[in-house]
């Protein structure tokens, strides 16, 4: 199955009236759940993930703002699923005449060198009740350690560890160098799965590293930036960007 990379150059001011009309987006915070929305609303669950936006300004984004994401469906299903069944008032924050897509590579050989950069959430899920009705905690790893730890490696540096594991978890491609981008605390907006569908904001880590990987199995690679790293890739985290070494 094709793994596609669409480019869409959202219309951020549609989307901010939409976010704030439709109680998509914490107060002065991360826009992930709102941009989830429009492609739930927009796609069904043709919707891509994992997903990163890049606001305007922003490394990435130009001076208009760009929207990328990953999508077993190519642009042109979307657009005829939209045509036919989406709610123009979210479909049309897409832009969707403007998109772009190409078709990923999935032979990348064993030993390939390959730049990525990614963002993550690293944190940790605990508490969830048998019935689904109570939702998981989201903890962030930095404040599980233990004190000897923490005085002995930054912050940076046991997320960066936590990202190593997060690829040793498969055959996929190991981590030989990385650095970090950027470093903040967000507010990400979801909604609980069971029966009351209620809001949760949680406030965690946001992370962007850059570094060299090396590629080790070309099947397992194919899968890996298809799914993403770690958790919320239906919220802007974990979409696996490649770049020269």
């Amino acid at each position: 199955m094709s793994l596609h990379l669409l480019s869409f150059r959202p219309d951020f001011g549609r989307l901010a009236r939409l976010a704030a009309r439709e109680r998509l987006l914490p107060p002065g915070d991360d826009a992930g759940y709102a941009v989830h929305a429009v492609f739930a609303a927009s796609f069904g669950d043709r919707a891509p993930k994992p997903f990163q936006l890049f606001a305007p300004g922003e490394p990435g984004g130009g001076p208009s703002g760009r929207l990328l994401a990953y999508s077993s469906a190519s642009l042109e299903d979307l657009r005829a699923h939209a045509a036919a069944f989406s709610d123009p008032t979210f479909s049309g924050v897409l832009n969707l005449d403007e998109a772009e897509a190409k078709v990923m590579p999935h032979d990348f050989a064993p030993g390939t060198p390959l730049g990525f950069r990614v963002r993550i959430r690293p944190v940790r899920r605990t508490g969830r009740s048998r019935d689904g009705q109570t939702a998981a905690k989201e903890r962030d790893i930095y404040s599980g350690v233990r004190a000897g730890e923490a005085a002995s490696a930054t912050r940076g540096d046991l997320y960066g560890r936590w990202l190593k594991k997060q690829f040793a978890r498969s055959t996929a491609a190991e981590v030989e160098t990385y650095q970090i981008e950027a470093l903040r605390q967000t507010r990400l907006m979801t909604r609980n799965q069971g029966e009351r569908r209620s809001v949760s904001i949680l406030v965690g880590p946001d992370a962007t590293f850059s570094g060299v990987l090396r590629v080790k199995d070309s099947s397992a690679f194919a899968e890996l930036l298809r799914r993403g790293i770690g958790r919320f890739r239906a919220f802007g985290f974990g979409m696996l960007l490649l770049k020269p070494p």
